[in-house]
């Protein structure tokens, strides 16, 4: 890593008596992590992989986004935890802004578990969602998609199950870094911010 911009941003900012809101840079995957790990490239509900280049370019169910994450908030946290101009932490920046619901294989895999832990059983799944009158009654977790494009509109149920999982998976990219955070820098506060859409 080098610091060596940041370390003089944050000497003039503390020199001029401005104290710091300190931000991860986690809503923009770089470069090299997408070029290792492609499959963190999120997948739009019509089946297209989203290219590298722009922010938030990234699945929030993937693993290894999430593990780079930590990793980049780990090193921060420990250069800059006790920098006297540090306020607080910004954690990402606007999650889900740009990049709702990602439909990739991974993302299916984690809606998968999620269901199983909502509702338990199949049945209670088939039951919940209304199945019998859409026509597709489950037999196996492995047959649940996300709610891809479809010829017409697919199970409303679905779609909301789908966009609660998605909540809770930005939920969980946010606590991964958090938890960093709090571990290294307990008595530091914490931020992020959301942005609004109609």
């Amino acid at each position: 890593f080098d610091f060596a911009f940041m370390d003089r941003a944050l000497e003039l900012l503390h020199e001029g008596g401005v104290r710091v809101d300190l931000g991860t840079p986690t809503a923009a995957p770089p470069a090299w992590l997408v070029h290792q790990h492609p499959d963190i490239l999120p997948m739009t509900v019509d089946g297209q992989v989203l290219g590298f280049g722009a922010r938030e370019s990234f699945c929030p169910s993937s693993p290894h986004y999430r593990k780079a994450a930590a990793a980049i908030t780990s090193v921060l946290a420990e250069r800059y935890g006790e920098h006297p101009a540090l306020a607080m932490w910004h954690v990402h920046n606007e999650f889900g802004a740009h990049v709702g619901a990602c439909y990739c294989p991974t993302s299916a895999d984690a809606f998968r578990w999620w269901l199983q832990a909502r509702y338990g059983t199949l049945a209670a799944l088939n039951d919940a969602w209304g199945t019998t009158f859409w026509g597709q009654a489950y037999s196996d977790w492995a047959h649940i998609e996300p709610p891809r494009r479809a010829p017409m509109p697919t199970n409303p149920a679905q779609q909301l199950d789908f966009m609660r999982f998605t909540s809770e998976e930005y939920l969980a990219c946010y606590r991964n870094e958090l938890d960093v955070l709090r571990a290294i820098t307990p008595t530091v506060p914490v931020t992020t911010n959301f942005m609004a859409t109609s």
